[in-house]
């Protein structure tokens, strides 16, 4: 009799360690899934910061008129392309966006993940400028 209750104890410990395990397997890759979604979320908070205020900020006297990005926002993490106009002539937008840069460089701030280019061209009718604003995060 007692080799019978020895075998069901066994029996239920080793159940008991079963779950045990799946349990601990669970919240593993769930705090593990956590933690990346964190990493992401962090990266593209500070990506889009970075691309708005310091690298490739929107031009004050221009109107949006397209955007196209390929992941969960503009101007964060991923590609993004913004297109412009403004009345602005070509020569004071192309010195806005020097002076930006150089009031950047001269804060000493680094590119980091972000990364980011604006193209200024004039306008087909002839009046006033495109922007294009490409900026990239983390690819």
């Amino acid at each position: 009799m007692n080799g019978n209750r020895q075998k069901k104890k066994n029996a239920v410990e080793a159940n008991r360690n079963q779950t045990g395990c799946l349990k601990t397997t669970l919240i593993l890759v769930g705090v593990s899934v956590i933690f990346i979604g964190l990493l992401v979320l962090v990266a593209d908070i500070k990506c889009g910061y970075d691309i708005e205020n310091w690298w490739a900020p929107l031009y004050p006297n221009g109107k949006t008129v397209k955007v196209e990005y390929d992941l969960f926002r503009p101007r964060a993490l991923g590609e993004t392309f913004w297109f412009m106009e403004s009345s602005d002539d070509v020569e004071t937008v192309k010195q806005f966006y020097r002076d930006t840069r150089l009031a950047t460089l001269k804060a000493g701030k680094n590119r980091g993940i972000a990364n980011s280019e604006s193209a200024v061209h004039p306008l087909e009718n002839g009046e006033g400028s495109q922007i294009i604003l490409y900026s990239t995060c983390g690819t």
